[in-house]
């Protein structure tokens, strides 16, 4: 099963009437990305989520958008199907950029290959 399944179902399960808590939310990302340095883990989640507060009820559909982060940091989608966009593609291989040393260089070759092939790169 992959890593983004499990945090669909994970939120799935505590969400009440399809709506979550923000700050639990984060909490699973924080966890899931937990080999990722803090500082990153919080500018992907602004990236999201950028005003809201930890109190702020989101849909677990919305909440789901973060399944293609973590595909994307496990190597575990297909190029033409990653669930990001060019800029959040983009903002993301930036900030794997900036923490490099601090990042494993799986995670490192797994978010830059998505970002050169959509030629973000360069």
């Amino acid at each position: 099963m992959a890593y983004s399944d499990d945090f669909y179902r994970q939120i799935s399960k505590r969400a009440e009437k399809g709506l979550i808590e923000l700050q639990k939310v984060r909490g699973f990302l924080f966890d899931f990305l937990q080999d990722v340095p803090e500082d990153l883990r919080w500018d992907i989640f602004s990236l999201f989520f950028p005003d809201a507060e930890d109190n702020t009820r989101v849909s677990v559909e919305d909440a789901s958008g973060f399944t293609a982060v973590i595909d994307l940091f496990e190597g575990e989608y297909e190029e033409d199907k990653l669930a990001l966009t060019d800029e959040q593609l983009k903002y993301i291989s930036e900030g794997v950029n900036d923490f490099a040393l601090d990042l494993s260089d799986e995670v490192l070759m797994n978010v830059m290959q998505a970002a050169v092939s959509r030629g973000l790169l360069g």
